[in-house]
């Protein structure tokens, strides 16, 4: 996990917490929407990855008004789920006080990170499971 974070930090410029904190949300969001086994393996490459997604789950619940929308439209599950999903999670990102460059800057660096340990097919199969994942962390 540290050097996942120092990755984080040195490719975005926020702090250590905060780079802690995006990563259990991100990897909680993918553990929820995310094709099962890809997302098992990432989670395992990650030292820590499973204890950042319970640390973060009560931080992910929020969101604001996004994460209000994602909520009630999270439940009609598949795409639509997924993508509504994905739109409260980048509002709870923003919530820790990131900007848009910074979230997809961490998204890119978990899934290169991940890419790195388990394979960019697994990676790929992560990104092709949530509809427009791939254009928020750049083409995963």
């Amino acid at each position: 996990m540290e050097e996942l974070i120092q990755r984080i930090v040195a490719a975005t410029g926020i702090d250590e917490g905060t780079a802690r904190q995006a990563i259990g949300m991100i990897l909680g969001f993918l553990k929820k929407h995310a094709p099962e086994g890809p997302v098992g393996d990432l989670l395992n490459s990650i030292p820590g990855g499973e204890e950042a997604v319970e640390e973060h789950a009560e931080t992910s619940g929020g969101g604001g008004l996004m994460g209000a929308i994602g909520g009630l439209l999270g439940g009609l599950g598949g795409s639509a789920g997924s993508a509504a999903g994905l739109m409260a999670l980048a509002g709870q990102l923003k919530d820790t006080g990131m900007d848009m460059d910074q979230i997809k800057g961490v998204g890119q660096q978990i899934f290169q990170y991940g890419g790195e340990q388990i394979g960019p097919d697994r990676i790929k199969e992560i990104a092709k499971g949530i509809p427009g994942l791939s254009q928020m962390v750049g083409g995963a």
